[in-house]
């Protein structure tokens, strides 16, 4: 009974690649012609399909990250309360405003290299870095 669902699903798989490539621009096989080499072979178009789904994992891991960078969370700041037992809180109450605005820094820091890298748009980069700026200034006076 699963010989027979398991052509159904290759089928299915087969249909789906040739969609995707029905969807590439004609100018794109043009510029790169390794891509119509692959699409040629029978077995080359498992590779664009695979090329595909890890560009797009990649785009969405891109986007989930500017997104818990604009709610200001960090992966750092939520582990360390979890396994402190709060002993982060009573941590940052104390520390001093040199070493908040060094974290502002690393974080304004960070921000730049998101926006050099084009992960972040111009718009989001300004929009942290005046985020963290009133930050810093909050601290100065």
């Amino acid at each position: 009974m699963q010989k027979s669902k398991m052509p159904d699903l290759m089928h299915i798989i087969e249909t789906s690649i040739d969609r995707l490539i029905a969807q590439l621009p004609s100018t794109l096989l043009m510029d790169f012609p390794q891509l119509a080499i692959l699409i040629s072979n029978p077995n080359g178009r498992y590779v664009i399909a695979g090329l595909a789904v890890v560009f797009g994992l990649l785009g969405l891991w891109v986007i989930l990250r500017v997104i818990q960078i604009i709610l200001g969370g960090g992966t750092k700041q939520s582990s360390k309360t979890a396994t402190d037992g709060g002993q982060a809180v009573k941590d940052r109450a104390v520390m001093t405003n040199n070493e908040d605005l060094a974290a502002i820094e690393q974080e304004m820091l960070a921000v730049r290299q998101l926006y050099a890298d084009g992960h972040i748009l111009k718009d989001v980069y300004v929009a942290e870095t005046r985020r963290l700026y009133g930050k810093a200034k909050a601290l100065q006076t």
